[in-house]
């Protein structure tokens, strides 16, 4: 038994720079761009494109406040939680009363432009005509994705997330496309000018409310900070994420202003199609005059401007954004149901909703009570209101949010910044958050000119807030004091620790015992310590912290295992809480700097199919950051007779190192085995030479070779016929996955050999990109000349 019992519960980083930075592009790109440029040019004419850049502009000052607050404080709540840490709960119940209508409302954007897309496509292009008026049918497909996506989150689906990701790419490859192609036609033009003059056709007014209307398109870093628990070095890579992600996204939308001006061209049928389209959602042009502008022709369109626009540009291109369309539709609805589920289930944990949004569902894993309200919410603003109206709603109740996190930003500065640790610090404090303040207060304002409805909505909410904050959750607050995040459940570590560390990962209880003990006799002979951990996955759609719920079973796995460590050898235990396995595995080695992981193989389930060992252990396998063991765990309870087939190189020096920690007792023998076509007198000198080299170590070991043309087959039958009870083999691949990164020799073995196996593969950085291209293009060659001998 380990001489002290070390045992925490740590939260797995998975998320990469890169991965956040597509979450908050998607975010702002989502349904906005192919629904709300049209509308915007509408207001603003010409000058839709100075209102993308003011928007970037306001916004900016916001984004350096999430950044800053991100950094020192990346929690899962986003705003609420920063609104509750300055200025107390009353103040952060409003917000959150807020946000999570804001991204209710979001939500229902999205789904009523993809309902509004899909009646068009159906009716417009295959002429379905189901006896229903077009907003009805709108109505109905919105409600149809609604119910559907809410059931998806509330089952907790992994898919969805990636889902996403591949529309967000697929999204920006049909609007790049098109600015491309647009950029080229304008530039054709005699007079590309001619377009854009007036500029300021609406006057300034004009300008405000196409901002006001499209700002929701900017608020895509509220998501961004939302993952800051599950972020990979989050002090630096929240900051980078949203500005990189603001830089993309704010470039991207004025340069589709600039093609929706310049590029298209004011043709009859253009003009007939803008009088025989009615906008579902709410046109901001109703009436078209005799001699409309482009602009004006646009905001007649409504949502379908931009897919028009793009008939004209592109091959099939209206059928083609309205198909983006609805996936980016499908897709953003997915993260604001998210997103306000979260909302929800941070304010039920904060005993200022019921206690039922908190509450974790038994099998899903998922805030479900929080998620169905959520979509419920979405669903009614959906019913009730056009797209417009939708559009003006969600806008203003995130103005009114961001006003509260700039002013919390200024507190939380002034009274905890010497307590906190920053990634990025926003300059010219305060003035940052000032200028937020007024930009969104003045913007708040004016946008009462164009959506009265939107101020009535919104001011009607927050006084059902404040009715609902003194009838029923002040009186919570009285009772109960401020819940805190879960961390770790215990925090001890060894009198002595020391600088080589073997992780175990453990998965199966009759495998704990063997993984142990090899882990314990390769930190002996390193003189190091075993770290044993186990992973708890949790949806998606339900916080991290919530895993904390399910780590009974894992801490008394964890706990049975300890048994297993010798007294000589320090051990510490962690339950790892992530959304997947091998990324929680990989995250913890990181974290931690170990020099070792260990984990156990099962064998192949289908030898036919990639993935080659299995999903979680092929990304283990790619992507851990040090020295890796995986093992078979089938043979004796001590190794009496090892078998090491050899070819060489960084791997089978690894493997051997590993053999050598088992071989301290002298009853236990060491074989070193060559396999190949030719038995040279230059091989058998390589294993005199191993072979001399081991035994001045004190180890028995002896050499073999023999020559064959099935590798992995005449490796088997040598063990099979010398009765090894183990066989351990150094991975004779580089980095590549397709084919396998363990090397399909070592992989048959290990399948087919009935005993113990251990596969090592040893660790090799490489720091240039072009070292790792032509690293891997020579071993995808050495990997088809291996073939071709074997056929």
């Amino acid at each position: 038994m380990a001489s002290i019992d070390d045992m925490d519960a740590e939260f797995a980083r998975e998320l990469s720079l890169l991965d956040i930075i597509v979450l908050g592009i998607g975010a702002m790109i989502g349904g906005s761009i192919f629904v709300l440029t049209g509308l915007a040019a509408g207001e603003a004419g010409p000058a839709i494109i100075l209102a993308f850049a003011l928007n970037g502009i306001i916004t900016i000052f916001t984004a350096m406040v999430y950044a800053e607050l991100g950094s020192a404080i990346p929690e899962p709540g986003g705003g609420y939680l920063w609104v509750r840490e300055a200025l107390g709960r009353p103040h952060a119940f409003l917000s959150g009363w807020i946000s999570w209508f804001a991204h209710a409302v979001a939500g229902s954007l999205y789904i009523l432009s993809f309902g509004s897309f899909v009646t068009l496509i159906i009716t417009g292009y295959f002429g379905f005509d189901p006896g229903l008026a077009p907003v009805t049918l709108q109505k109905l497909f919105a409600l149809l994705a609604v119910i559907v996506f809410t059931y998806v989150n509330y089952r907790g689906a992994k898919e969805a997330s990636r889902v996403e990701n591949l529309v967000t790419f697929f999204q920006l490859s049909i609007v790049l496309v098109f600015i491309i192609v647009g950029l080229m036609v304008l530039i054709r033009q005699p007079n590309p000018t001619v377009d854009f003059d007036p500029f300021l056709p609406q006057g300034v007014g004009g300008v405000f409310l196409a901002m006001g209307l499209t700002f929701i398109a900017f608020e895509g870093y509220e998501i961004i900070v939302q993952s800051g628990r599950e972020v990979v070095n989050p002090r630096e890579n929240i900051p980078k994420a949203i500005f990189y992600s603001m830089l993309i996204v704010v470039t991207i939308y004025i340069l589709v202003g600039i093609v929706l001006i310049g590029a298209v061209q004011l043709t009859p049928g253009l003009v007939e199609t803008a009088q025989q389209t009615d906008s579902i959602g709410g046109s901001t042009v109703p009436e078209l005059p005799a001699d409309p502008a482009v602009w004006q022709v646009l905001g007649h369109l409504g949502e379908f401007g931009l897919a028009q626009a793009a008939g004209q540009l592109l091959p099939y291109g209206t059928l083609l954004i309205l198909v983006t369309g609805i996936l980016s539709a499908l897709a953003a609805l997915n993260a604001t149901t998210f997103s306000s589920s979260r909302v929800g289930y941070a304010m039920g944990q904060d005993r200022v909703f019921p206690d039922s949004f908190s509450y974790i569902h038994a099998k899903y894993r998922t805030p479900h009570i929080s998620i169905l309200l959520s979509g419920g919410l979405i669903a009614v603003m959906a019913v009730l209101l056009p797209l417009a109206q939708v559009a003006a709603a969600a806008d203003l109740m995130f103005l009114l949010l961001f006003l509260q996190v700039n002013y919390s930003m200024i507190k939380i500065r002034r009274e905890r910044g010497d307590e906190l640790t920053y990634g990025y610090i926003a300059p010219l404090f305060p003035y940052i958050p000032i200028l937020g303040i007024i930009t969104k207060l003045l913007l708040a304002m004016y946008f009462f000119n164009y959506s009265p409805l939107a101020w009535y909505i919104a001011i009607g909410w927050i006084l059902a807030g404040v009715g609902l904050f003194f009838v029923y959750s002040r009186g919570r607050i009285r009772e109960t004091e401020i819940a805190r995040e879960t961390r770790a459940i215990s925090e001890e570590r060894a009198l002595v620790e020391r600088p080589y560390q073997v992780v175990v990962a453990i998965s199966n209880p009759e495998t704990a015992k063997r993984l142990v003990t090899f882990g314990s006799r390769i930190a002996r002979h390193h003189n190091g310590e075993v770290l044993l951990t186990t992973v708890v996955t949790v949806p998606v759609q339900t916080p991290l912290e919530e895993g904390a719920n399910y780590i009974t079973n894992q801490r008394e796995l964890l706990a049975e295992a300890m048994r297993y460590v010798p007294e000589d050898i320090p051990a510490h235990r962690v339950v790892t809480i992530g959304r997947n396995v091998g990324r929680s595995i990989v995250n913890l080695a990181q974290e931690r700097d170990s020099e070792l992981v260990i984990l156990g193989w099962r064998g192949r389930s289908k030898p036919t199919k990639p993935p080659i060992l299995g999903t979680t252990i092929d990304y283990i396998v790619e992507n851990t950051p040090c020295d890796l063991v995986i093992a078979k765990t089938e043979g004796p309870n001590t190794p009496r007779n090892i078998l090491l087939p050899t070819v060489g190189g960084p791997h089978a020096a690894f493997i051997e190192n590993i053999a050598t920690a088992f071989t301290d007792d002298e009853r236990v023998s060491l074989t070193l085995l060559y396999v190949d076509e030719n038995d040279t007198d230059a091989v058998e000198s390589l294993l005199l030479d191993r072979q001399t080299a081991l035994q001045g170590s004190g180890v028995n070991a002896s050499i073999a070779s023999i020559s064959a043309t099935n590798v992995s087959e005449a490796i088997i039958q040598f063990a099979e016929a010398g009765e090894y009870d183990t066989i351990m083999m150094g991975i004779t691949r580089g980095r590549i996955l397709q084919r396998s990164e363990i090397g399909h020799i070592a992989e048959d073995v290990g399948e087919q050999f009935s005993g113990e196996v251990l596969l090592g593969k040893y660790y090799q950085p490489l720091q240039s990109p072009l070292i790792q291209w032509l690293r891997k293009r020579r071993d995808e060659q050495e990997e088809l000349t291996e073939e071709n001998r074997e056929l």
